[in-house]
This record gives C-alpha cells, structure tokens and sequence, in this order.
C-alpha cells in the first residue's frame, strides 16, 4: 500500500499461509504501530501463538508491552525470533535481554548472538 511505503510500517494486516510437514500455518502480518493497533487486537483473538520482533534500537516500545499483555492473558505463547536494526546504533545484546526480563517479566534464552556490532556487524547477508 502506498501508506505503508511512506510510512515505512504496516498499517493493515495480511495472511500469508503455507504447509510444513504436513501442517498448515497461517502466518498473520499486523501492524505494531498504535495508530493502527486494532487490526492486531482483533487478530490476536484469532491466533493461536505471537512473533515478536524487537527493534534492538528503540527495545521494548510501549505498545509492543501492551500487546504482550494481550497475548498473556490470552494464554498464547510468544516467540522472539530475532531483532532488527543491529547494524543501528542500539542496545547491547545483554542489554535488550535484561530489558526483556525486567520489563516482561521472563527469562530470555538466546539462541543466536549477533557477530560484532554497529559497522562491524556482520550477518543478514551485509559484507564483511
């Protein structure tokens, strides 16, 4: 949409289905934006689990907190897969972990550590 282009965020959501191992996912794009936010309420009452993704600059954003409550309460398990903008200036890793774990209330267990950082960061196919 042109809206999402300027802006640079998703402003409506999307579907995007596939099979894998004999399953079927539905895998449900929503807008993390608050202007936006109730797209994403209204999908989440239809999800069964969350995605979280985290912008290693900005950390834990308020309405990304508020949309972990939702998915609390509703009993639907969230993962974080990884964080975007590592080549920004940002957090530390352990930093955006002990956010995680104060401001959320879990016990973060990264699977994956970034290589380097800033200029230095290597991975997601920049050239080292």
């Amino acid at each position: 949409m042109k809206i999402e282009r300027e802006r640079g965020i998703s402003v409506s959501a999307s579907v995007m289905s596939f099979e894998h191992e004999g399953l079927m996912f539905n895998l449900l794009d929503t807008p993390g934006h608050e202007d936006f936010s109730e797209d994403t309420y209204r999908t989440l009452t239809a999800a069964d689990a969350a995605v979280m993704v985290l912008d290693a600059a900005k950390g834990i954003e308020p309405q990304t907190l508020k949309l972990f409550e939702v998915c609390r309460l509703r009993d639907n398990p969230i993962v974080t897969p990884s964080s975007t903008r590592w080549t920004a200036r940002r957090r530390t890793p352990i930093e955006l972990l002990d956010e995680i774990a104060s401001k959320l209330a879990l016990d973060p267990a990264p699977l994956y550590w970034p290589a380097g950082s800033g200029n230095r960061f290597k991975g997601h196919g920049r050239r080292a």
